[in-house]
């Protein structure tokens, strides 16, 4: 019997279970489902107002294609867009270019305003040089020819040259092939012997040429050159009229110039950073970044005339190799004792590392023969310090008493003064830094050992260091 209750107590408890995961299951699938549906009639609504315009157009799109004079009327502005914008193109790849006349004939085409103007004054200057050489004779050169021009097109253009020549010719006026000679670019000279010229000028620039360098140009320094075209035969000057006038003056306007340029690598210097380290002692550094020098190339434009120098300039600078600057840890910790107030003044302990005294100011140290200073006992080459900033006022070398020493006027009625040095490395009118290297200990003067003479002085009137330093030893002379 309890067996028969314990089966369909487990039967019912598994069909329970059973039953609510199928529910489930179910539950899920109907949501599923729904939501599917839901989706798809959302995006079937987005894809009908998408498409809605276009499906609308359709209608319309057909009657136009049915219709020739609805399609050219779509056509028409597109085509004529095109077209103009094919046109706008063709003429603007046009050749445009000046057409130049002159006594109503066509002389030849340029291709600007500038082209034009400089060959006018070209004509101009030939004219005037015809001119003048006729007023030096009495006569008159008859030139009314005004060239103009207009916008034209055309494949092919003239140079300058080429079309004041052009003009001269046209011009009625007797005309010759010759050789112009400008100084300073204006024309001086026209001669018909301009190989000869030529040939003369290139003697006298040859001993400075170089046809090995591509970085040298030889010319003469009053622009000196040779021109060939088609001159007015009135303004046609001698050749030795024209050899007199450029050897004139010791030939200055034969003057050669050469300008070379010159590229040279230099070495940058490196700076050197002090990082000042509150945990390392007063006096003691160390480099923690070596410095390394950097490179550049500089080039320079070198001016010779007639083979002196007159000009060299740097013309431009190229970094290669940037410097790495030297660091260095420069410590700034003072031992107990070795740095104290008095009024407006702050002083350090000018050997540092040293605290061993071989004897103190005398009580009185301004009467004379009472020791002046304290004596601190130091090796050789030991540095002495600046014990405040100030500057520089004696730097005396071999005193009789003091040997080598320098004394410091610190601007607020303090002085100080370090002796028997083996040797200093300030001058007068220095400004130093308080802790700066000013002098290295010895026994020079009068000294029987290597030590450093330190006096202390406020408005000329001395005063022990003690003072300032009272945690000094008394004396020590071990």
């Amino acid at each position: 019997m309890l067996s028969e209750l314990l089966q369909s107590t487990v039967g019912d408890f598994l069909y329970y279970i059973g039953f609510q995961v199928e529910y489930t299951l179910v539950r899920l699938a109907r949501l599923l489902t729904a939501a599917t549906r839901w989706l798809l009639r959302t995006l079937g609504g987005l894809l009908v107002l998408a498409l809605r315009p276009a499906a609308l157009a359709l209608p319309e799109l057909r009657r136009t294609l049915r219709s020739p004079r609805r399609l050219a009327g779509l056509l028409l502005p597109l085509v004529a867009a095109a077209g103009t914008a094919a046109l706008v193109r063709t003429v603007l790849d046009l050749p445009y270019v000046l057409r130049v006349e002159a006594n109503g004939q066509v002389v030849g085409y340029v291709a600007s305003e500038t082209v034009f103007d400089n060959a006018r004054a070209d004509v101009l200057a030939r004219v005037r040089s015809a001119r003048e050489l006729l007023a030096a004779a009495g006569r008159q050169l008859d030139w009314d020819i005004e060239p103009s021009y207009t916008l034209t097109i055309h494949d092919g253009t003239m140079t300058e040259s080429e079309i004041a020549n052009g003009i001269l010719r046209i011009s009625g006026n007797k005309i010759t092939e010759a050789t112009a000679v400008y100084i300073d670019d204006e024309l001086r000279y026209v001669t018909t012997e301009g190989d000869h010229l030529r040939s003369y000028l290139n003697q006298i620039k040859r001993p400075w040429e170089d046809p090995t360098s591509q970085t040298t140009r030889v010319s003469f320094a009053h622009g000196l050159r040779l021109v060939d075209g088609v001159y007015l035969t009135d303004s046609v000057t001698g050749y030795g009229d024209i050899l007199a006038a450029l050897q004139a003056d010791d030939g200055a306007l034969q003057t050669v110039q050469v300008t070379r340029t010159v590229v040279e690598t230099q070495e940058i210097g490196y700076d050197t950073l002090t990082q000042e380290d509150p945990d390392m002692d007063f006096g003691k550094s160390e480099t923690i970044q070596a410095g390394v020098p950097g490179s550049q190339t500089v080039t320079h434009r070198l001016l010779y005339e007639n083979g002196v120098l007159i000009d060299d300039r740097v013309v431009a600078v190229e970094v290669q190799q940037a410097p790495t600057p030297e660091i260095i840890r420069r410590g700034t910790r003072l031992k107990s004792g070795m740095i104290g107030k008095l009024g407006t003044g702050t002083f350090i302990w000018p050997v540092p590392d040293y605290r061993s005294i071989s004897r103190w100011a005398d009580p009185n140290p301004n009467i004379p023969g009472h020791h002046r200073g304290v004596d601190i006992t130091a090796p050789a080459g030991t540095p002495i310090y600046a014990s405040d900033s100030g500057t520089v006022v004696e730097v005396v070398p071999m005193h009789y008493s003091w040997g080598n020493y320098v004394k410091i006027d610190h601007g607020n009625g303090y002085a100080t003064l370090y002796a028997h040095m083996s040797r200093y490395v300030v001058s007068v009118g220095d400004t130093v830094s308080q802790g700066q290297v000013i002098g290295y200990v010895g026994s020079t003067g009068d000294s029987t050992g290597n030590h450093c003479h330190f006096e202390m002085a406020y408005n000329d009137v001395l005063f022990s260091a003690r003072d300032v330093f009272p945690d000094m030893p008394i004396k020590n002379t071990g």
